[in-house]
This record gives structure tokens, C-alpha cells and sequence, in this order.
């Protein structure tokens, strides 16, 4: 179901000098415009009346509409800035999530387009748009699973659904490898956690984000399909595969997740 969207929350969304500028715009058109030509005309001789009475109150609305965007965008910006890494970002409530993004992206100058309100708008959250393309943007503020194949098949659909040049996929967590070999050569950007912690220190002027600095061989290392952590070679001490190299959870005995080699 499509997040419902009105006038009002389409300026709340706009920066807020949008707002201010319709305020005045109202303001001269209601208490200056309509009484100069009243005379011309008896529709307008009707009008300036109630729109002497209507015009505070429309230039109030404008301007309060103004004052909130404001608010919002020095929220989103603080946001930004607040980021300490992968634990501040999961903490996040999905849609304070979802506005980190808008603003992250905006700095990396993009056009965002985003929605107030709640749930999902057809498996989309953010649309991109820079050099005439068009991105979907799809936010996955998870914790410890992986993000599925079935996921990115879904994306992929809506991405020709809407005719949209391309997609990203931003996540908390990794991707299975199924997920990252379904993406391979398709319109798909798949921004694993590693990548959303260096996407918000790239953009961030308080320098608070730590991005873990990760051993060379981690780079080759799978992820854990059961908790999506990086594996580590293990050899195998027992059984029939006794001497056998095989990927094992760094979290083992709590995660049991192994991949065979």
C-alpha cells in the first residue's frame, strides 16, 4: 500500500523557504492584489472581503508549514552527524533510519524524493535522481540476519515495474551470496554494512563515524550464513572431514553457521 501524501506534507518535505515564499506570495496577493482590482470586476468586489479576512490566516499556514521543515532538516542533518557506527545506526527508529539516508544521499548530491507517514510505498522508500536517471532506494535497518536472494529478486521486480534506471539496496547487515550473485550485472547496487558505514563517514563533517579497519584476508572471507559475520578459516579435528579446511563462524559455539570451502 502507497503512503499516503498530501499538499502539506509535500511542503514539509520541500526546503523551507519553499514555505516562507508561498506565505508571502498569499499575503500580497490576498491583501494587496484582489482589493486593487475589486473595481475591475464584481467577482472580485465579493472576494476582497473575506480575502483580507483569510490572508493572516493563510500566511500563517505557509509559515508554520516553513518552521517544520526547518525543524526537520536540522533533525536529519544531526542525525547524520551523531552516527558513531553499526550499533548507533540499528538503534535508529526505521524511519529516523530512512531520513538518515534521504539526507546522505542528498549530500552526495542527489535529488531525494521521500514521504512522511508509515509503511512501505511498493517495496520503495527513497527515489534518486541525478543526470536525468532515476534510482530506488529500499532501507533494511535488520539485525543479525542476512538479507536474502528473495529480497533482491523483489526489488529487481519493482525496478522494472517503474522503469526506474537502477536500485540500491541499503542494509544494517550482509548479503547472502545467493543475494550478491542474483545482483551480479543487473541495475543493482547492494550496500552491505560496510559500505552504509563508509557511505555516512564520507558524508559526515564531525568525523564520528568509525569504519573497522578489517585484516586484508577478511575482504575474501564469506559471511556467516546463519549471523552474517565475516568467517574465518577453520580445520576440522574430528569426523570424517578430519584435516578438511572449512569457513566457520567467528561467533562459534553461539553460531553454528559453517561454509565448505
Amino acid at each position: 500500500m502507497s503512503r499516503r501524501s498530501s499538499f502539506a506534507n509535500d511542503l514539509i518535505l520541500c526546503p523551507w523557504w519553499v514555505s516562507t515564499v508561498l506565505a508571502l506570495i498569499s499575503w500580497v496577493v490576498l491583501r494587496g492584489i484582489i482589493p486593487a482590482i475589486q473595481l475591475a470586476s464584481p467577482f472580485f468586489r465579493a472576494l476582497a472581503p473575506a480575502a483580507a479576512t483569510i490572508a493572516p490566516l493563510v500566511a500563517i499556514f505557509f509559515l508554520a508549514l516553513s518552521v517544520i521543515s526547518a525543524i526537520r532538516s536540522w533533525r536529519n542533518r544531526a542525525v547524520v552527524e551523531k552516527q558513531t557506527g553499526l550499533d548507533s545506526l540499528r538503534s535508529l527508529p526505521w524511519k529516523n533510519f530512512e531520513d538518515l539516508l534521504a539526507e546522505a544521499y542528498r549530500r552526495q548530491g542527489y535529488r531525494v524524493e521521500e514521504r512522511l507517514g508509515g509503511g512501505p510505498d511498493g517495496g520503495v522508500d527513497l527515489v534518486l535522481g541525478r543526470d536525468r536517471m532515476v534510482t530506488l532506494v529500499q532501507c533494511k535497518r535488520w539485525r543479525g540476519k542476512p538479507v536474502s536472494v528473495q529480497t533482491v529478486r523483489e526489488l529487481f521486480g519493482v525496478l522494472h515495474d517503474r522503469h526506474a534506471d537502477g536500485a540500491k539496496l541499503v542494509a544494517t547487515t550482509r548479503f547472502t551470496s545467493e543475494a550478491t550473485a542474483f545482483a551480479a550485472g543487473k541495475p543493482i547496487e547492494l550496500v552491505d554494512q560496510d559500505a552504509l558505514l563508509s557511505l555516512i563517514r564520507d558524508v559526515q563533517t564531525s568525523g564520528r563515524m568509525r569504519v573497522p579497519i578489517e585484516p586484508e584476508s577478511d575482504h575474501l572471507a564469506p559471511a556467516c550464513p546463519q549471523c552474517s559475520a565475516a568467517m574465518i578459516l577453520r580445520t576440522a579435528r574430528r569426523g570424517r572431514n578430519a584435516g578438511a579446511k572449512f569457513w566457520g563462524c567467528p561467533n562459534y559455539p553461539k553460531c553454528r553457521g559453517t561454509r565448505t570451502l
